[in-house]
């Protein structure tokens, strides 16, 4: 693959795209950035970034969007685990069929292959609890247990299908449960990032499930790092883990918020709980392929990560 000198967003205002924009307009000034939005931020980070104002749903915006672009990072998603099972065809059609729109203007572009990086979820995909109790691999067994993971999946082998005809290259990271910014109180996805909101409002953090429930729970700056990593490999198609390779129950970060915040954690049981049935006990993912093969392994411990959030997060006298 030729040097990479023009990268498109997709969700580039998201938790993890705003982030990834800003270290790439950042770290990687030689690069141009073409971001795909709805509607275009008043700060346009820097020079080397440009905004495309479109819908991913349709086929024109994604062909002149694709136009010239060496890499793709595709972290674009109108869904949640928790909220994915509402309507399964209008779910499917705007995750599903906007990526496809995507992945169909880059198969028509017809010119050198395009690098695609996909965010995919590893707390989703994989599905049942790993039955040895252990670290679920990239090459391990996915069966998932809500349409989100299966729309994840499904892409991915989309990905792996166009590789193989050789119209682009792709590097798919499983995200585990990604954490580093304050997150909407009435939001149904993101444990650390609402409980701070909920914490600093007073109100009861929403237990979801069991809060034995374990999760692998990575940094956002960490996440990017990987990104970043991602998007310049040249292999035709890889799949890695991005994690932090431990485990932590739903318990055990509620008692790292009560003790990084130093306020009492008060909790109620969701209405989801009674589907809890989708929730897989236990989500902790292998990351020893990503050490080896993107040389890359997390740096910020949990409480490390939970304590520098909260901070950042009270007002300056306190609330």
């Amino acid at each position: 693959m030729s040097e990479i000198k023009l990268i498109g967003l997709t969700g580039a205002t998201g938790v993890i795209g705003s982030r990834l924009l800003a270290n790439l307009a950042a770290t990687h000034p030689e690069v141009r950035i073409r971001c795909f939005a709805r509607n275009i931020p008043a700060d346009r980070i820097s020079e080397n970034v440009e905004w495309f104002q479109g819908d991913l749903m349709s086929e024109a915006d994604c062909t002149e969007f694709v136009h010239g672009l060496d890499a793709i990072g595709h972290f674009a998603q109108s869904n949640a685990p928790a909220i994915s099972d509402r309507h399964w065809p209008s779910d499917l059609v705007s995750n599903i069929g906007a990526t496809l729109n995507l992945l169909e203007a880059l198969r028509r572009r017809g010119d050198r292959p395009c690098h695609f990086l996909f965010a995919s979820s590893g707390g989703s995909v994989y599905g049942q609890s790993n039955p040895n109790g252990g670290l679920y691999s990239e090459s391990d067994p996915c069966s998932p247990l809500s349409p989100y993971g299966i729309q994840k999946l499904a892409i991915e082998h989309y990905l792996h299908l166009a590789s193989q005809q050789g119209w682009l290259t792709a590097t798919v990271l499983r995200f585990s449960n990604v954490y580093g910014s304050i997150l909407p109180p009435e939001r149904r996805q993101g444990l650390i990032g609402v409980s701070i909101s909920r914490i600093l409002e007073g109100q009861k953090i929403q237990i979801f499930g069991s809060e034995e429930t374990v999760r692998d729970y990575v940094h956002v700056d960490d996440v990017i790092r990987a990104v970043i990593q991602g998007l310049f490999q040249t292999e035709p198609f890889q799949i890695f883990n991005i994690g932090a390779g431990v485990g932590h129950s739903v318990r055990e970060v509620l008692e790292i918020l009560e003790r990084v915040s130093k306020r009492p954690i008060l909790k109620e049981s969701s209405d989801f709980g009674k589907n809890s049935f989708r929730l897989t006990p236990r989500v902790v993912l292998s990351i020893k392929k990503a050490r080896r093969e993107l040389a890359w392994e997390p740096k910020i411990s949990l409480e490390d990560g939970i304590t520098s959030l909260w901070k950042s997060s009270v007002p300056p006298h306190g609330k």
